[in-house]
């Protein structure tokens, strides 16, 4: 059969819902059977009841006979197949539903004297309790003519978006700002990319010359051979970089924040049949959701602010919502040392 045969088969299936639904059937029941023969604890789940002449509908008993004819010795699940399964991370989903425009890149197609590749990268962030391992954040779709500056401002980030925070006469933090919360600030930042360092190009304080330069104080033994490329972040484009599949890049930026990006895939666009958006780019494919704490108080919906200094709570920070806040409020006195933090918002 060609590929289209296939194609137009496989839809006639999923656009039937009783089809459908003995499909997805077939399967549950098929991993069932794989835990059960395997006896993996913790795996069974409730059966649940079948409708009764379900394998009897229309176009049921004919779809089992093809797929009963299928002579593929992989096709189906044996007990071994119980060490590839693994329950969903939280990495597994997607917080978005579609694809997500963040940027204001158009894409040129063969109908352009120049045509725009699209690069897709994923973003990668160290596990704070296991900092060796590496947890994917994000994936983006950038296009070639785009800076390294046009991914930077796109990548979610918790260190871009903190709160500001209030200094008295003294210079010590007096509190933080909620209303300019959500501004990214951004203090500086590099990519490294084949032993190249690319900076965000500022004056006197440019990361790469300052990462240059701490590490002329590491023996020559152990100093990386990296050296500054000529151009910044804002000056380099993708096109202009020589990049590797599946190598780690490091991003270092807002200090101490480090990201790992990764190149998945180099494509041309395709624009027939509007298979890539045409304006938008950098796009948003994937983006983890972000695992929240719970209220405190209520323990039934996220806290959004942080309370430090205030004895009625038992603890210091304590996590509140803003329902359980506005009915707690400040103390009547002595609230000089209570300090209202606002959660970075995700």
């Amino acid at each position: 059969n060609s590929i289209s045969e296939l194609k137009s088969s496989i839809e006639e299936v999923w656009d039937n819902p009783l089809l459908s639904a003995h499909v997805l059937r077939q399967h549950e029941s098929a991993i069932a059977s794989v835990y059960d023969q395997a006896d993996v604890p913790g795996a069974r789940k409730r059966k649940r009841k079948r409708l009764e002449g379900s394998e009897s509908a229309p176009g049921v008993p004919q779809l089992q006979e093809r797929l009963d004819s299928v002579n593929l010795t992989c096709w189906g699940l044996t007990a071994e197949s119980a060490l590839c399964i693994r329950a969903a991370k939280n990495t597994d989903y997607n917080a978005l539903d579609k694809l997500k425009k963040t940027g204001t890149g158009v894409l040129r197609t063969h109908s352009h004297k120049d045509v725009d590749a699209i690069i897709s990268l994923t973003v990668y962030n160290r596990i704070p309790y296991l900092p060796s391992c590496l947890a994917r954040s994000s994936q983006h779709a950038v296009l070639s003519t785009q800076t390294l500056d046009d991914l930077l401002r796109v990548i979610p980030c918790a260190s871009s978006n903190l709160p500001v925070e209030k200094l008295d006469a003294e210079g010590d933090v007096s509190g933080y700002s909620i209303d300019d919360q959500g501004v990214e600030q951004h203090s500086g930042c590099l990519f490294c990319i084949e032993d190249l360092l690319y900076g965000d190009g500022r004056e006197n304080t440019d990361y790469a010359e300052m990462l240059i330069s701490h590490l002329q104080k590491l023996p020559e033994e152990k100093r990386p051979q990296i050296k500054t490329a000529a151009t910044s972040t804002s000056e380099t484009t993708f096109n202009a970089l020589t990049l590797r599949l599946h190598q780690p890049y490091w991003l270092l930026h807002q200090g101490n924040c480090e990201h790992f990006i990764v190149v998945d895939q180099i494509r041309h666009a395709y624009s027939v049949f509007n298979f890539d958006p045409p304006a938008g780019y950098p796009l948003m494919l994937h983006l983890t959701p972000t695992l929240l704490d719970l209220c405190r108080a209520c323990s039934k919906v996220p806290a959004v602010y942080s309370v430090v200094g205030d004895m009625r709570l038992g603890e210091s920070p304590c996590l509140l919502c803003a329902p359980c806040w506005r009915t707690i409020g400040l103390p009547p006195k002595n609230y000089e040392d209570v300090m209202l933090i606002p959660l970075v918002k995700h």
